[in-house]
């Protein structure tokens, strides 16, 4: 693999390309080097005013010359012979101006390359020559025996500049070739007019009152062409809301022939697209420059339609920014960040002190300043150390705990800098990025930890060190104070998968705060709908399990990332805000049972319960949750629910994408959460059961409750409702006596329990509760399936689970409708299982059809009563003969 200092500024250029544009065609050439002869006309062999770099790792026995046999489109091309060092030679500097952009196509031709690499640079000079941006190409090694096309662009260049040149490389790392042959040729930049869409926080993050302005500047527009900007607004689900098609003319005469056009005033010119106050959500702006009916240019900027919200000073959301990059808009991410509801962000600072801007250090000091005042805590990582230092250990490179298990006199010096800058503004520092496993496992851990500790609180205080673990290997139990472990998985875990993961390390003993990373879903494989959904779950599901700190991994990154290099949102930014902005700073509170079985999770923040509901299946939840609910989806938009007008209880149309329910009436939620059945269940037995409901006065002042118990049909209560009287945080306890009907079915049961509470006003509450018929010491299962013959095969086992045990006999009846019932008998069952069969005609007409298996004990109370839909589970009309089943029978039996 080739690293070299090129190359890593090809890596941060495609890192800042998402909303650069793409060329279309028509392109105007300003320059183009193609090595024929007219090029070399004092004939050294070398193009004509080009200037090969000197100095200390140029040596110049690597020979660059032309190479007059051998050409891309002509005879000759530019060629080096590889030999042990790098090389490069610079084209004379070309006036060019800012008002255009520019593209660069070359071709590059290798052989027998391994650790070397060829690379094409582009640098833009100011007035005095001094190089004020610079551009490299993707790296070409290996052999090709075909020309291999590189390309850059559209390059925007600042204001100040004047000249372009052109670099032709030879580069490696610590590894090089000491033979092998590089060509150049056919090197062309071409210009083309510019179109820019004006970036800033307030332009990316808007208002829900606002009005939408989209700015777009249009420079270097030829006046003997015909020009016109389209613009189009959409949203998350790529829907058209919004367009606009607007002619550029140059001439004053034109202005009025053309329908709907701008003069533009002067070459540098700026069009603002006005739209009224837009919906809650995620929008993108696509333009595009037309010349002479032909698109030449496209841009794309984004922006998120919000509630500008002030920042909480607590929280257990984050962000990661594992690639430190001078593209980054550092003076706005503190204010981005305020709004995604975030108190945690790691940024990488251990190579900010090798960045060639001189103002860069200071730039990042005063961000993480930034961030403190909007009670954000900056995390320190140090996951890039120095190219010295990271050199040493050359292939035996695993991650940076090499270096910090090494004495601290050998990593210290390259620190203290880093430290002293810094330990006035940083209090956590993570040894290595999320994606570094160099610690898993490793002997001797807290004594590594505490040495970068004490190196650390010779400058700072109150320090906290931590490294990256991995949800595979057991965490760490013995544990150093003021640590922390953040785990993440190169492969994604699922919501179900990570509260597993999340239950087995609350189980597990002692340990330092547990922060966990969430990768979302890669653009290019997940439809948007499908991340932001995955998202919200996995966020949710790690708040309410107790997560430390839950971080988003690297926000910038081109697949899973929440923003664009330039500040503004991708789609999950908003996802990522709505459930981070609900839950900051929040306590999980516990679950309602809703009668639809939808999963919800409850948490509490100040004065307003916070609810989180979805159902894999489309359902609807009826609820009253209070009277100022606000409900929105993981797009932050606002969804209108019914209210029944007697009940006032609200209707929830749950799916699959989580439903956000804020400002839900405390009092209410926590009376809901507290009424509960003292025994809750009962034995699969004939006769009365004693139980009572218990809960809570959750108001803020002493009520008059009425209760009204209801249950299933054929049940009998007595009583069945209750008159009370309780204090304000009271509990009480409403005693009923419970009476089954000889069929009652084994399993859970959904039984309500209605609340009139007379507060400072009255309020109505359902609760829904489950009661499990059965102690789940005797179990019974039916399966049935469809055999050959359209016979209707069902299978009864009846599970004997008793302790201490009982021998068991029971009578068993399957009663089919408009058919005489069946029976079978169980005798002496112990601890076990008994298994019987049963064989019925016509399997296709009982399809849909509901039977009943009822297991009465013989010399005993216990009823058994199960009921189920015939066919429900047959996936396929997998018939099977009777004779193979009985076979299987004979297999099953041995």
């Amino acid at each position: 693999m080739i690293l070299s200092s090129l190359a890593t500024c090809y890596l941060a250029l495609l890192a800042g390309l998402p909303v650069e544009g793409n060329l279309v065609e028509d392109t105007l050439p300003i320059l183009s080097y193609s090595f024929e002869t007219r090029q070399d006309q004092d004939f050294d062999d070398l193009p004509d005013d080009w200037s090969r770099r000197k100095g200390p790792g140029y040596p110049q026995y690597v020979d660059v010359r032309i190479d007059r046999n051998l050409g891309h489109s002509g005879q000759q091309s530019l060629h080096f012979a590889v030999n042990g060092g790098h090389a490069t030679i610079y084209s004379p500097p070309e006036k060019i101006d800012a008002d255009h952009a520019y593209v660069f196509r070359g071709y590059v031709k290798t052989q027998r390359l391994l650790h070397d690499a060829a690379l094409i640079s582009i640098s833009f000079l100011d007035h005095k020559r001094q190089r004020v941006q610079h551009f490299v190409s993707r790296p070409v090694s290996g052999t090709h025996k075909d020309w291999v096309e590189v390309t850059l662009g559209p390059l925007t260049p600042q204001a100040n500049v004047r000249f372009i040149v052109l670099g032709c490389h030879v580069a490696h790392n610590d590894q090089k070739d000491i033979s092998g042959d590089i060509w150049f040729d056919d090197l062309w930049v071409g210009s083309l007019p510019q179109l820019d869409i004006l970036n800033n926080y307030h332009r990316h993050f808007v208002d829900h009152s606002a009005e939408i302005r989209v700015s777009s500047r249009i420079s270097g527009l030829n006046p003997d062409n015909q020009y016109r900007l389209d613009l189009e607004l959409v949203d998350n689900s790529n829907r058209h809301i919004a367009d606009s098609s607007l002619a550029l003319v140059t001439k004053p005469e034109d202005l009025k022939a053309v329908e709907n056009s701008r003069l533009l005033d002067g070459n540098n010119h700026t069009e603002v697209w006005r739209l009224q106050p837009m919906e809650y959500g995620f929008y993108e702006v696509r333009s595009k420059l037309i010349r002479d009916q032909k698109s030449i240019l496209e841009k794309k900027t984004t922006f998120a339609v919000i509630d500008l919200v002030n920042p909480r000073a607590t929280g257990e959301f984050g962000w990661t920014i594992s690639e430190e990059s001078e593209n980054l808009a550092v003076k706005e991410l503190p204010e981005i960040a305020a709004q995604a509801g975030i108190n945690w962000i790691k940024y990488p600072l251990w190579n900010v002190m090798e960045s060639d801007d001189i103002h860069r250090t200071s730039q990042v000091a005063e961000m993480l300043d930034q961030f403190s005042n909007r009670g954000i805590t900056p995390v320190g990582l140090l996951n890039h150390p120095p190219k010295k230092l990271r050199s040493q250990f050359a292939k035996d490179w695993l991650g940076v705990s090499g270096i910090f298990t090494m004495p601290s006199s050998f990593w210290s010096p390259s620190l203290e800098e880093v430290f002293a800058r810094y330990t006035s503004l940083v209090n956590y520092w993570q040894l290595g990025g999320d994606d570094d496993n160099s610690f898993i496992g490793l002997q001797n851990l807290n004594e590594t930890l505490k040495k970068v500790k004490s190196q650390l609180d010779l400058i700072g205080r109150d320090t906290h060190v931590g490294i990256h673990w991995d949800w595979k290997t057991p965490l760490p139990t013995d544990s150093m104070p003021q640590s922390f472990v953040s785990i993440n998985n190169a492969e994604r875990l699922s919501a179900v998968e990570l509260a597993r993961e999340l239950q087995n390390a609350r189980l597990s003993p002692g340990g330092s705060p547990r922060w966990v990373t969430l990768t979302p879903l890669p653009k290019d494989e997940y439809s948007a709908e499908a991340r932001g959904i995955d998202l919200a779950k996995r966020m949710v599901t790690a708040k309410y399990l107790g997560a430390d700190v839950i971080f988003a991994s690297s926000v910038f990154h081109e697949q899973h990332g929440l923003l664009n290099r330039n500040g503004s949102p991708t789609l999950l930014f908003l996802p990522w805000r709505t459930v981070a902005i609900a839950l900051q700073g929040a306590r999980y509170q516990g679950a309602f049972n809703m009668p639809n079985k939808s999963t919800n999770h409850v948490f509490m923040r100040d004065d307003e319960a916070i609810v989180v509901v979805w159902n894999d299946e489309p359902t609807e939840e009826v609820i009253y949750l209070g009277e100022d609910v606000v409900a929105t989806d993981i797009w932050g938009r606002r969804i209108s629910l019914e209210r029944d007008a007697n009940t006032h209880r609200h209707t929830l149309r749950v799916g699959s994408s989580p439903m956000i329910l804020r400002k839900c009436n405390q009092q209410i939620a926590n009376w809901r959460l507290a009424a509960q059945f003292e025994i809750g269940k009962s034995r699969s037995e004939y006769g009365g059961h004693p139980d009572a409901v218990l809960g809570k006065n959750t108001f803020l002042q002493s009520v008059r409750g009425k209760a009204v118990l209801n249950v299933p049909r054929g049940w009998e209560v007595e009583p069945q409702e209750w008159v009370f009287d309780t204090g304000a945080g009271e509990k009480y306890r409403l005693e009923t006596f419970m009476t089954l009907p000889s069929n009652a079915s084994l399993g859970r049961k959904d039984v309500s329990i209605d609340f009139d509470i007379f507060a400072e006003r009255k309020y109505s509450i359902r609760v829904h509760r489950p009661y499990h018929v059965g102690l789940g010491d005797i179990m019974v299962q039916v399966n049935d399936k469809k055999l050959e013959g359209n016979v209707l095969e069902i299978e009864q086992v009846i599970v004997n689970n008793t302790s201490p045990l009982e021998t068991l006999q029971f009578r068993c009846s399957l009663f089919i409708p408009n058919m005489k019932r069946m029976q079978r008998f169980i005798t002496e069952l112990k601890h076990g299982q008994d298994r019987k069969l049963y064989y019925i005609p016509n399997a296709d007409a009982l399809k849909g059809k509901e039977l009943w298996l009822r297991a009465e004990q013989v010399n005993g109370r216990r009823i058994l009563n199960y009921r189920w839909t015939v066919g429900e589970n047959w996936d396929k009309p997998d018939t099977i003969s009777r004779k193979q089943r009985r076979t299987e029978d004979m297999i099953r039996v041995r």
